[in-house]
């Protein structure tokens, strides 16, 4: 049906005006007064989008991605789905592993992993990593992070700020990992987390990180970072990227790092 509201204009008023009568005619009146207000809603929306988002770069908003935001929107989440929500199959979801987490995050590895959430990746990283610490914006986060791996000698989760690595020692983490968080993280906070990168990555460690890549011109409540943006932090905090990957293909099947055009984007400390 989105298809049908994409192509509105591809139809003339006419031709619309007789499918409204063969629409009467066909469905009766309470489907056709439904759809049609849906019909209507939806051009109502992407008007309104496009206004806000205008709106959001012409003033340097900070939109629904401020660290403030952030805190209180995860902080009242309902967890209890773990972050499932967000995995499109399970299919999705090894591959997303076999194809960028195993081959990044090295086994025995001091390992950090940002925005952990419900822990949706955290089972598959405290499988690898000797230690493994979990840093959130939410308290709440933390509380059921906490209590879903309790019984895991090698994890530790803490609070953040929403801009820093506060508490992890300089060089000393092997690999960092994070899905589905700075998507919602806005330029400066994300610019101040590539200088953290930076100061606890070990020579030779790696970085994981998946982002939007057109500002939240898609919608998908995305944050105003671009892809050159996140290679121009990175670079000027001293890292290098090693790829950047939207899409790839495992066994035959094409997979996307996400909903709205998103990118992962691996790099690593000389």
């Amino acid at each position: 049906m989105k298809d049908i509201i994409d192509n509105r204009t591809r139809i003339g008023t006419s031709t619309k005006l007789r499918l409204l009568q063969r629409s009467f005619k066909e469905n009766g009146f309470v489907w056709t007064f439904l759809m049609g207000c849906y019909y209507l809603a939806s051009a109502v929306a992407d008007k309104s989008f496009a206004l806000a988002d205008g709106r959001r770069r012409a003033r340097n908003l900070p939109g629904m991605n401020s660290a403030d935001m952030n805190k209180l929107i995860w902080n009242e989440w309902d967890w209890s789905a773990k972050g499932e929500e967000w995995t499109h199959s399970p299919a999705w979801k090894q591959s997303v592993i076999d194809t960028l987490l195993a081959p990044n995050i090295p086994r025995g590895g001091n390992v950090v992993e940002i925005g952990p959430g419900g822990g949706r990746w955290t089972e598959a990283l405290q499988m690898r990593a000797g230690k493994l610490t979990g840093i959130d914006i939410s308290e709440a986060c933390v509380e059921e992070c906490r209590t879903r791996f309790a019984h895991c000698g090698n994890v530790e989760f803490r609070v953040g700020s929403g801009t820093d690595l506060a508490g992890v020692a300089d060089n000393s983490v092997d690999a960092i990992w994070s899905f589905d968080v700075f998507v919602h993280i806005n330029k400066p906070q994300f610019e101040a987390y590539t200088r953290e990168f930076a100061r606890v990555l070990k020579s030779g460690g790696a970085g994981v990180v998946q982002h939007g890549s057109v500002g939240g011109g898609l919608g998908g409540w995305r944050s105003d970072v671009t892809t050159d943006d996140v290679i121009e932090f990175l670079r000027s905090s001293g890292l290098v990227v090693a790829e950047q990957v939207s899409v790839w293909n495992d066994k035959g099947h094409e997979y996307k790092a996400g909903l709205y055009d998103d990118v992962v984007t691996i790099f690593r400390k000389p």
